[in-house]
């Protein structure tokens, strides 16, 4: 395929995915809905770029459940809003799984010969993958994974952010998690990995995982069991622990839950998803601790429970920064 070729269809691609979320909106007008039609009768190529987008709806993107928050919930004024906010994201998700699918398409060299897929997520976006050899993978907000396969073994290169891997079981291929220097060897089993500032943080949910260092001689690794979480800090100090799966790996469901978690922690975590940040005043967080279930990106319904037991008031808003100050 040329490269005149490849940017033709990146951008059908793009205008089906237009095409698909005006029509799911709500918002489209008999005009759009006209000239989706005659977009539509243009040509196969455009009806078989419309029918990719469908299936990619199908098996892209995590809807967020209802929040549990503390305190009342705010009235809702738009009960379109949160539908549209879904489709908007919805949109991105798209644009996700079509870079996966155009980096697969345009026959990138992969490991035996075996093309690559290349996923990307923005601030607030999330999104679950099907691999070609079953597994499935769920991406947090701005993640970039990259995957290959060869006769040998399933292999992930999460450059940075989060992800969520549910594994096929295969024994003759492992799937293996690589990063930082270090990888995460699975054959069938559940596991979240994080690669964030240096730091690598393992959490199996199922079956078992073996964690070693890249340049490490075999058989020096760490073999996880089910509820541990393996934290590699930048410093490599190696800390096992316990600890409750549901609450760590929450955010794949689109919450955030809290359970007497430092304030500081939680700020992050809440800015992760969310493109207005939450900032403290002369960059003072409390000393304080946070309880609750919250909508990932959710940021308003945070500051109202903060406010609501006293752990911080809302200072000043705009469009980038909700700026807060710690409860006198």
């Amino acid at each position: 395929m040329t490269g005149k070729q490849i940017l033709e269809r990146a951008a059908l691609r793009s205008e089906a995915a237009h095409w698909f979320n005006l029509q799911r909106s709500g918002d489209m007008t008999l005009d759009d809905e006209r000239r989706f039609h005659e977009w539509l009768d243009q040509s196969d190529a455009h009806r078989d770029a419309y029918r990719l987008i469908d299936r990619a709806w199908m098996i892209a993107g995590t809807i967020p459940q209802d929040p549990e928050m503390l305190g009342e919930p705010e009235p809702v004024t738009d009960r379109r809003a949160p539908w549209r906010r879904y489709f908007a994201m919805a949109a991105s998700l798209l644009l996700v799984v079509a870079v996966g699918w155009g980096a697969y398409q345009m026959g990138m060299p992969g490991f035996g010969g075996v093309q690559d897929q290349h996923f990307l997520t923005g601030v607030g976006q999330t999104t679950t993958v099907t691999l070609p050899e079953g597994s499935t993978v769920t991406l947090d907000s701005e993640t970039e994974m990259r995957v290959s396969e060869s006769q040998h073994e399933r292999r992930v290169d999460l450059v940075g952010g989060r992800a969520f891997f549910r594994v096929a079981a295969d024994p003759s291929r492992p799937f293996i998690v690589h990063a930082g220097g270090k990888s995460v060897r699975a054959i069938g089993t559940a596991f979240e990995v994080s690669f964030e500032h240096g730091n690598m943080v393992v959490t199996l949910a199922e079956g078992k995982v073996r964690v070693e260092e890249a340049a490490a001689e075999p058989g020096s690794g760490t073999d996880m069991a089910p509820g541990g979480q393996l934290v590699i800090g930048a410093d490599h100090n190696w800390t096992l622990r316990r600890v409750d799966v549901a609450k760590e790996t929450s955010w794949t469901e689109g919450r955030l839950i809290f359970m007497r978690d430092p304030l500081s922690e939680a700020v992050a975590e809440m800015n992760r998803y969310s493109t207005r940040k939450l900032a403290f005043k002369d960059g003072k967080i409390p000393d304080k601790q946070v309880v609750g279930v919250f909508e990932a990106g959710d940021v308003d319904g945070f500051v109202k429970a903060m406010e609501l037991n006293d752990i911080a008031r809302r200072v000043s808003t705009t469009n980038d920064e909700i700026l807060l100050s710690g409860s006198e």
